[in-house]
């Protein structure tokens, strides 16, 4: 931490890193440009729900959840924290080329009833022509649990936010939380910016092309950029001897993450995929075999394998985790 940084407004010290970009003042909410390319009146925060509401969102939660519910007696919350943080949000245009080529199967019936199946590669080219929202962390640090599940939330809930510099210091105090130092600038936000849309375009035609031919997409200069500060709880509750955590998004306190104890039938289930993953896999192979489908039999194979393989893993972590949702960064307009 280096020393010497006052706020702007009210002359309190600030926690200020060689890293550091903003500081928010954390007595009268005031944002103190340290260093970098960053406007302060592009900053906007979303409001918190407190401590209390938290807790009741957690213990609705538990309610609603098969196993907590039924270990509720034996729950008992260790500790609540909170805090603020930042997050660059934006559009990015997008626009190119894609060719690229897709392995399906063709199957015809002959003049005697039987079918033939045969694999055909057919080549496709496609327009990219859309704008992306995209939303990356203003951190440098590794990212903690639960982070990128309030990315996705936000992304889609879209929660109003408030510009920061509009907040006088009774205002502040009543969405007050700790904020994480912003660490990476405007500039340095519209680069990633423009990196990860072409990613994005990538990942999604990677997903659906077994070749990509040629792939000449390009990024435009982002818009419409702001530092948005996001508010995120943990609930750290203990069940016997061990310590387990549920991360909530606070502007609406919706569960977003969480570990969980593992109930001794629940693991038994678990192990029961494990078992059924080599039994499905083996009759699906058979299946394809008969039916003279390679496709079909490698499918099964696949699939059964990764069934006992993800159950096999459930087992052995010895908690579950619970997610509201798989992670997008990036959404059409």
């Amino acid at each position: 931490m280096e020393a010497g940084f006052k706020c702007e407004r009210c002359g309190a010290p600030l926690e200020v890193s060689p890293e550091t970009i903003v500081a928010i003042c954390p007595y009268c909410g005031f944002p103190n440009h340290v260093s970098g390319n960053l406007k302060t009146e592009n900053i906007y925060i979303v409001p918190t729900i407190d401590k209390n509401a938290i807790a009741k969102a957690f213990w609705n939660r538990v309610e609603r959840d098969f196993d907590l519910k039924r270990m509720k007696e034996r729950i008992e919350i260790v500790d609540i924290e909170g805090h603020y943080a930042p997050y660059w949000v934006g559009s990015v245009h997008v626009g190119g080329d894609v060719e690229y080529m897709v392995r399906e199967e063709e199957c015809h019936t002959d003049s005697e009833g039987e079918t033939h199946c045969h694999t055909v590669e057919r080549h496709y080219h496609d327009y990219v022509d859309e704008v992306l929202n995209l939303i990356g962390s203003a951190r440098r640090q590794v990212k903690s649990f639960g982070v990128d599940d309030i990315i996705h939330h936000y992304s889609k809930a879209r929660p109003e936010g408030k510009r920061l510099l509009d907040l006088d210091e009774d205002q502040w105090g009543k969405v007050k939380l700790e904020i994480l130092n912003t660490e990476m600038d405007e500039t340095q936000a519209k680069m990633v910016m423009r990196e990860d849309a072409v990613d994005v375009v990538r990942s999604r035609y990677s997903a659906k092309a077994d070749r990509i031919d040629r792939f000449d997409v390009t990024a435009d200069e982002p818009q419409n950029v702001a530092l948005v500060l996001l508010p995120m709880w943990t609930v750290y509750y203990k069940v016997e001897n061990s310590i387990f955590h549920t991360v909530f998004a606070g502007w609406d306190g919706r569960d977003v993450a969480a570990t969980e104890p593992m109930p001794i039938w629940r693991r038994a289930q678990y192990m029961a995929g494990v078992v059924l993953g080599p039994i499905i896999g083996a009759a699906g192979a058979a299946y394809g075999a008969v039916n003279g489908s390679l496709l079909v039999s490698l499918l099964a194979v696949i699939l059964g394998g990764g069934m006992s393989g993800y159950f096999g893993a459930m087992v052995l972590e010895g908690q579950r985790l619970e997610r509201s949702g798989s992670f997008l960064a990036a959404l059409r307009r």
